[in-house]
């Protein structure tokens, strides 16, 4: 077997879209709204889930079907709209989200020879590096957000008009959106950039915004109409099927490459199922791991279960990304983590305490004590409208500590000390 082997999971970046599977009924959403913004009805969609579940990865996806490199499910026809795709770390203000448009505006259209040419003043714009008539260095406090966004109003008119032959008109693709502070303003400034354009009659520019869930709320802060500008989506996690076939695809690209295929049992594959719960991210980690731990060229129940539990493993990965803080820094009695992972069996939804005595096991005072404690460092949640009823922050949280609980489990019933 040789030493080295190409591992097709990656659980480090954005899924590349040749595995890239479900969210079959989002698609077909956000095309219904390509198409009716190529038809001068503009359509804008916000896409809302928790961190791992594969925002940033759909909205790849959705960029490859706008510019025409994947063919839409519901038309033979392809899509040619220009796409931007910006995410918002690191901006505190509408200037800046608006220098972040101006970048990725002039990235999209460095390729697209023939619109550069259609819309040669744009273009020449972008080039001169004066971002929507102010220059970089000209002091932040002094710019006015407003001028601002009625220049990039006006270019971006002026770019679908004269490029109308070359394009559909313009999708502009915002990940990380709950990202900048409330103070930012982009609720603001996505309701005062969308009306501007309908007054201009440019009614091909379309806005698609990816976020954790608190993004709707951020925006409402911001302008308390701006969420009726999107049709929403909620992000679930994928199916057992779905997940399976991520693996397969993902041991298929591999085996295109490497020069002795690797191939996975049905209870390693279950196993890695069961583990994610769903979420893709966690789906990769878990994939790329029991890739890794692999030295006989078939993955099985052990080489999914030691890839996650062994030091540095998944599991150890997906901790250090997301919840070690919440599970082991702030948590010193295991008593306390008994609490949560009783809370755990019932996802994010809301848990009665009653519920979490019987069945954590922990005795009536330790977890009356778990709860108060672990609601001061708000690593839960109390129901303020009802008594005695906790629930854990987000669903992922549940779905890491319940793949801890499966791999000791798997540990136990295998004999096994090595996860």
């Amino acid at each position: 077997m040789a030493s080295l082997k190409f591992n097709p999971f990656q659980p480090n970046g954005i899924i590349n879209p040749g595995m890239f599977v479900g969210r079959i009924d989002e698609i077909k959403l956000i095309e219904r709204c390509l198409f009716q913004s190529k038809n001068g009805s503009p359509q804008h969609f916000l896409v809302q889930g928790e961190r791992g579940i594969g925002k940033s990865s759909l909205l790849l996806y959705v960029e490859m079907i706008a510019d025409g490199k994947t063919r839409p499910i519901l038309t033979d026809q392809a899509f040619r709209f220009v796409t931007v795709s910006v995410d918002l770390g690191g901006c505190q203000s509408q200037i800046d989200i608006v220098r972040k448009f101006g970048r990725g505006l002039k990235t999209a259209l460095s390729t697209r020879d023939a619109v550069k040419q259609a819309a040669s003043g744009f273009w020449n714009w972008l080039t001169n590096w004066e971002v929507l008539g102010v220059r970089y260095h000209k002091d932040q406090s002094e710019l006015d957000a407003e001028e601002v966004c009625d220049e990039l109003v006006t270019r971006l008119s002026n770019l679908c008009n004269v490029a109308s032959s070359e394009i559909d008109g313009v999708l502009l693709l915002i990940d990380e959106a709950d990202r900048p502070p409330t103070e930012a303003g982009l609720g603001e400034l996505l309701k005062m950039l969308t009306e501007r354009l309908s007054r201009t009659g440019c009614n091909s520019v379309v806005f698609g915004v990816a976020g954790l869930p608190t993004i709707l709320g951020k925006l409402r802060e911001s302008h308390e109409s701006s969420p009726r500008l999107f049709h929403t989506l909620l992000l679930e996690p994928l199916e057992p099927s779905e997940r399976k076939r991520v693996v397969n695809l993902g041991l298929k690209a591999a085996n295109e490459r490497n020069t002795v295929p690797t191939s996975i049992t049905d209870e390693g594959l279950d196993f890695l199922a069961v583990l994610s719960e769903g979420y893709p991210h966690f789906l990769q980690q878990f994939g790329y791991s029991a890739f890794e731990h692999d030295t006989d060229d078939e993955i099985d129940m052990d080489d999914v279960g030691e890839g996650a539990f062994k030091a540095g493993g998944a599991l150890a990965q997906l901790g250090d990304k997301f919840f070690n803080e919440m599970y082991h820094a702030r948590i010193s009695s295991e008593d306390y983590r008994r609490v949560l992972d009783a809370m755990a069996e019932h996802g994010d939804s809301w848990v009665a305490r009653k519920t979490i005595i019987a069945e954590s096991g922990v005795s009536e005072a330790s977890v009356n004590n778990a709860l108060q404690s672990l609601k001061l460092k708000e690593i839960i949640i109390q129901d303020d409208t009802r008594r005695g009823f906790y629930r854990l922050p987000t669903n992922s949280f549940a779905a890491w500590i319940n793949a801890i609980r499966a791999a000791r489990a798997q540990a136990d019933a295998s004999g096994s000390a090595d996860f």
